[in-house]
């Protein structure tokens, strides 16, 4: 699989953070977020989807039951990492992947430190990940 990594100038946290801070070329649209969320019974899972876009929490019920966005620090017991670092390819959860992600032709995400991101070709993604996509964004 064939990876790019993207070095920031400075700690980036938010999507908007990236976009100032990346070194060389970022195409902004294809920056993507990884969120932890919990259900009832306190499992955690993930959602990946566009930087700008927000999680419909109406859709995701319908796959999950009632869920809600992970604290802080069970976003660090979940994934080893602080939130706005999250990857989806170092994670032990379930991740589910927004229909609108697959549109795009890259990808990039949290590589795990605020330092760097990870750019890739949206069809390798399942060549490194196991996802389920589903219609989550609002």
């Amino acid at each position: 699989m064939e990876y790019r990594l993207i070095r920031l100038r400075g700690r980036a946290v938010t999507t908007q953070d990236v976009i100032d801070k990346a070194e060389g070329e970022l195409n902004s649209a294809e920056i993507c977020k990884t969120i932890i969320v919990k259900d009832r019974g306190g499992a955690k899972h993930a959602v990946l989807l566009r930087g700008g876009d927000r999680i419909d929490f109406s859709k995701l019920k319908a796959t999950l039951g009632k869920i809600s966005v992970a604290s802080r620090e069970e976003v660090m017991e979940a994934t080893g990492v602080e939130s706005g670092a999250v990857c989806p390819l170092t994670l032990s959860v379930h991740v589910y992947v927004d229909e609108r992600v697959m549109e795009l032709e890259r990808i990039n995400f949290g590589s795990g430190d605020h330092m760097y991101g990870i750019e890739v070709l949206t069809a390798d993604l399942a060549k490194a990940l196991s996802y389920t996509v589903l219609d989550l964004a609002e």
